[in-house]
């Protein structure tokens, strides 16, 4: 993206110099210029998980909503990755492939429900305590 903008700038100031005087645009100096755009806002996920597995107690069926990486972030590595920080602290005993199946689920939910959340899905939480994604500060 920065490559087109200075592409662009160099044009504009062609185009600029050789209205002006068609003596001078055959020797307009064009120097790149930075430009500085601003980064995307960081995309939020979030998901529901129900303890009861979704059957109802006392007629009311009860979800909590949490953050969670974003699917385009889990790729196999994050899932290798995930497996060998589980490992490291003795929850995932299996194999490291990549491939987030019944067995590393099973580890997220052990290590999940250690510090308090009983659930197999990986709370962003989570994924920042065992340094798989970075902690989002914010400085006031």
């Amino acid at each position: 993206m920065l490559r087109r903008a200075r592409f662009a700038l160099a044009a504009i100031v062609l185009a600029t110099s050789a209205q002006a005087d068609t003596d001078t645009a055959s020797r307009a100096r064009i120097e790149p210029a930075a430009v500085a755009l601003s980064a995307p806002e960081a995309r939020a996920c979030w998901a529901r998980y129900s303890a009861a597995s979704g059957q109802a107690r006392g007629g009311v069926i009860e979800e909590v909503a949490f953050r969670v990486p974003c699917p385009e972030a889990m790729g196999r590595g994050f899932i290798k990755t995930l497996q060998r920080a589980l490992m490291a602290r003795g929850y995932h005993e299996g194999p490291v492939t990549g491939v987030a199946d019944a067995q590393t689920r099973a580890a997220v939910q052990a290590f999940q429900r250690a510090g308090g959340f009983n659930s197999p899905i990986l709370t962003l939480e989570t994924a920042q305590r065992l340094g798989l994604v970075p902690i989002e500060l914010t400085l006031n």
